[in-house]
């Protein structure tokens, strides 16, 4: 068979609803919204793990975080899980990853020092926006000297070394890119990824656009700030006991528009990266995918960031694929999850899927086949000797409880902003028995399965 080749254009903490194509009136992403109308888009995509680490580990092995061993941040990518690009090699695919990988931790090592492939045969490998000595403030020096400190960061919180203070690092803190435009981390990514295009055209490859963006530091370029009114932009739900930073309307109206500048900064690097892809001659062969490792509160319930699974806010992501001629436009509103991408890729390229993976194909439902839709997604946040939370989201309820006993219940028909808890309601006991239920079966599904018996005993 012509098997396909694999884009995939993975940005970091990027909610489903900053899209424009997802029905959000307020933000600017033309390039993005026009991947959605030639394809697929996801309406109720779900993370496994609502930050980084477990959740790439995950959706790239199509193993559950359980599974991989991941369970939440500052836990290492097993070298000997084989992930999705690993799978597709055998089959003659060159394969890459430009920009944030996050397999390691990135807080603790000297990044000038080779960071492991993971099998990649090629890995341009920069975590974060400018805050270290990586392959992205290497590309600005080569570019421009007198720029590098303007295009750097303040080095995270965590950070063990040498630290670097700038502007604030906090999504509620927003400032304006102090470089040139064209030297920001987006645009590196973009940059890395049409240079491989160009150099493998004549390749079969699968190639992964790492965007850092929109994770904090909110610091958007000033020509994306001009596109919104800040006085204009939507509110976040929050409770008015809920408002923990203590902003006003006006406050967070502005970290809603500079999140949204962000996100128009990707999706018009993402416009030039397809524009390669036609220029090239490739976009018939080539199965695109745009989605996120997870989402971003952006206020609601007056949280920032992402952490536990107790919003759609951070755990819900868009989800778009595109093939012209293969994929027909529609709107799905199935839910599915990060661990069905691999088979789903795999599906697609006509490779067999191995019996290991616990994701399943969406392929058939894409094409009108038979599909058996899932009940829910399972979001899981686990830290080791440490806070746990377990959720699933279903159609109508969303259920997460902790490990020392909280729970939350939200009746999505009339609560979709998840504003009032109603576990301990009377009225919604029956519900909240039925998505208990669910959780403690979709707990077994996800479960680490023991080594193959090859005998009875």
């Amino acid at each position: 068979m012509d098997r396909p080749n694999v884009l995939l254009l993975y940005t970091d903490q990027q909610r489903w609803d900053a899209l424009g194509a997802a029905g959000n009136e307020f933000i600017q992403t033309p390039h993005l919204d026009g991947l959605a109308r030639q394809g697929a888009l996801f309406e109720h995509a779900y993370v496994n793990a609502p930050v980084c680490m477990p959740s790439r580990q995950s959706m790239l092995s199509g193993l559950y975080p359980e599974t991989v061993g991941t369970t939440c941040n500052g836990i290492e990518m097993p070298f000997d899980v084989p992930c999705l690009h690993n799978l597709l090699q055998p089959y003659g695919y060159h394969t890459a990853n430009n920009g944030k990988l996050h397999f390691k931790n990135h807080s603790n090592r000297d990044h000038r020092r080779p960071h492991p492939t993971y099998g990649f045969d090629q890995l341009i490998i920069s975590d974060e926006p400018g805050c270290y000595d990586d392959a992205y403030i290497k590309w600005v020096s080569e570019r421009a000297p007198d720029q590098v400190e303007a295009c750097r960061c303040s080095t995270p919180p965590a950070w063990q070394g040498q630290p670097v203070v700038k502007e604030p690092r906090r999504a509620i803190e927003p400032y304006v890119f102090r470089g040139p435009e064209e030297l920001s981390h987006t645009a590196f990514v973009a940059e890395q990824t049409i240079d491989y295009l160009r150099r493998h055209r004549d390749d079969r490859f699968f190639a992964i656009a790492g965007f850092y963006a929109p994770h904090a530091p909110l610091n958007p370029p000033a020509r994306f700030v001009e596109w919104y009114r800040q006085a204009e932009m939507p509110l976040p739900a929050m409770n008015p006991d809920e408002n923990h930073y203590g902003l006003d309307d006006d406050a967070w109206r502005q970290v809603v528009a500079y999140y949204y500048a962000l996100v128009s900064h990707v999706d018009d690097q993402v416009g030039r990266i397809l524009r390669a892809l036609d220029e090239l001659g490739l976009r018939e062969r080539t199965l695109v995918i745009f989605t996120s490792d997870h989402g971003e509160h952006l206020g609601d319930h007056g949280q920032e960031g992402k952490g536990p699974p107790g919003y759609d806010s951070c755990a819900r992501v868009p989800l778009l694929l595109s093939w012209p001629g293969v994929i027909a436009p529609q709107r799905r509103g199935e839910i599915v999850e990060a661990v069905d991408l691999a088979p789903t890729v795999l599906d697609y390229c006509g490779v067999q899927v191995p019996p290991t993976l616990q994701g399943r194909s969406y392929r058939p439902l894409l094409e009108g086949r038979p599909y058996q839709e899932r009940s829910s997604a399972y979001i899981a946040y686990h830290m080791p000797f440490g806070a746990s939370w377990r959720a699933v989201r279903g159609r109508d309820w969303f259920y997460a409880v902790a490990g020392g006993g909280q729970e939350l219940l939200f009746d999505l028909r009339r609560d979709p902003r998840q504003l009032r808890n109603v576990a301990a309601d009377l009225a919604h006991s029956d519900a909240l028995a039925a998505m208990r239920r669910e959780l403690i079966g979709r707990w077994f599904d996800v479960e680490a399965q023991s080594l193959r018996r090859t005998a009875a005993y």
